[in-house]
């Protein structure tokens, strides 16, 4: 099944709202199933986050006068080395826009540049009785710039940057088993657990350090014909908590929180190694620090395809 495992002043004071709006590197990792030995998956998607929703702790305000928006661009690679270890990586491009307006004053600022990479290796440790386990861990590379400045030469927040400016350790673990009563209805879990770094080069002189993050996602997916096409449909339900971002060691106000999300998601398989996906988002709870811009919806869209080994390119005719 692989539907869901592809889805797998006032200026100041709402500045940080990078634990909700930021590259959707966490979002992405894992997820791709492990396929025969010599397959090579290549995933190219489109991931937009919208955030309208201001919020102070679970209260949600009545406030329309700032906006943020992530459009990123993922693709992701998944090579099978043997039937229980497995290689990916995850590159980006990512552009940030930002608009506030209050009265008379209006300010939009928008930054586009190669995100942050990660690396993966995965090994599938038991793998009977219609359960899979794996577990995968690697770095997040950061090849994104951290330094953008603005039209007059400052320095933009960390949350308006393409890249962190710091090495990340990644760990994820996937349980997925088919039910008995319906080999084709498949549940997964997937957790997800990022241990930030730290820039030591914030605006030229500070260290900043993104929060520490945890997902975790349960997802129920099935596959059916429909006329002479194969299609699969499901829900998930993922779960994100993110710890406060610190600079030179001291907590940040307006950052962190917790969310729980429910994701419809349909995929058409145009050939049966041509997948074409695409899932939405939205939240059903969330409870930030202090004050901060939170999702109203995300989409995320893209096209997977299999190169199987002694097999060629597939015929997309």
């Amino acid at each position: 099944m692989l539907l869901l495992n592809l889805i797998l002043g006032d200026h100041i004071l709402y500045a940080q709202t990078c634990c909700s709006g930021g590259v959707p590197l966490a979002n992405n990792i894992g997820g791709l199933a492990q396929a025969d030995k010599g397959t090579f998956q290549l995933a190219l998607n489109f991931d937009g986050n919208y955030l309208r929703t201001l919020k102070d702790g679970r209260e949600t305000l009545d406030d329309e006068t700032r906006q943020r928006t992530t459009y990123s661009f993922l693709l992701k690679t998944n090579y099978t080395l043997t039937n229980r270890l497995s290689f990916e990586t995850l590159f980006t491009v990512v552009q940030q826009r930002r608009f506030i307006q209050q009265n008379e004053f209006s300010d939009f600022t928008q930054t586009t540049g190669l995100g942050d990479a990660a690396i993966l290796v995965y090994y599938k440790y038991y793998n009977k009785n219609d359960y899979q386990f794996s577990f995968g861990a690697g770095p997040k590379i950061p090849v994104g710039p951290s330094d953008l400045k603005d039209e007059n030469g400052i320095t933009l927040n960390a949350d308006l940057q393409p890249g962190s400016g710091a090495w990340d350790v990644l760990l994820h673990h996937s349980i997925s088993k088919k039910l008995n009563f319906r080999p084709s209805l498949l549940v997964t879990n997937l957790i997800t657990y990022r241990i930030t770094g730290e820039n030591p080069d914030y605006l030229g002189s500070q260290v900043y350090e993104f929060g520490d993050e945890f997902q975790a996602v349960i997802s129920l997916s099935e596959q059916n014909t429909v006329g002479k096409s194969l299609v699969g449909y499901g829900l998930l339900v993922r779960y994100r908590y993110a710890q406060r971002d610190r600079n030179n060691g001291e907590w940040l106000p307006n950052t962190g929180g917790q969310w729980v999300f429910l994701a419809p998601a349909l995929s058409w398989y145009i050939q049966p190694d041509l997948i074409f996906t695409v899932n939405g988002e939205l939240p059903v709870f969330s409870q930030v620090t202090g004050t901060q811009l939170t999702p109203t919806f995300r989409i995320n869209a893209g096209i997977l395809i299999s190169l199987k080994k002694n097999k060629g390119l597939i015929d997309i005719r």
